[in-house]
C-alpha cells in the first residue's frame, strides 16, 4: 500500500479494503492501519478504538456481519433495493386486487344465475 504523509487513518483503511477487494475482520483491518501509519502511536489500544469509531462512523464502510467490515460501494444501492421492494408490494396489491375483483365478478354471475332460475 502506497502511504501518502498527509492521508487519514480513515482514508487508509479505505484505501486497505480498496486493495484487497473483499472484506476484513475489523481487528485486522485496524492494525493494517497502524502499522501503515507514518509515525508512532502513544497508545496502540486508543489508536484501534479511535479508528473503530471512525469506521462506523464512514458512511463508506459497511458492517457485513461477525466483525468483518466491507466497502459500501461493494453493495447494491439501497435505493434499487428499495424500489425492488416497492415493485413487489405494488405486485402483491394488484394480484390481490384481480382476485378481489373475479371473486366479485364469480359471486355476481351467480346471483344473475340464481334469479334466472326463479323466474
Amino acid at each position: 500500500m502506497k502511504v501518502q504523509k498527509q492521508m487519514t487513518d480513515i482514508e487508509m483503511a479505505f484505501q486497505i479494503l480498496q486493495e484487497v477487494n473483499q472484506p476484513m475482520y475489523f481487528r485486522e483491518l485496524i492494525s493494517k492501519v497502524l502499522e501503515a501509519k507514518v509515525g508512532r502511536v502513544h497508545s496502540p489500544a486508543q489508536a484501534m478504538s479511535e479508528i473503530h469509531t471512525q469506521i462506523n462512523l464512514d458512511s463508506r464502510f459497511q458492517h457485513v456481519g461477525k466483525g468483518m467490515w466491507g466497502l459500501n460501494e461493494w453493495t447494491p444501492q439501497r435505493e434499487a433495493k428499495q424500489a425492488e421492494e416497492t415493485a413487489k408490494a405494488a405486485s402483491g396489491t394488484s394480484q390481490r386486487r384481480e382476485r378481489l375483483l373475479e371473486g366479485i365478478q364469480e359471486d355476481y354471475t351467480n346471483a344473475s344465475a340464481g334469479r334466472e332460475d326463479t323466474e
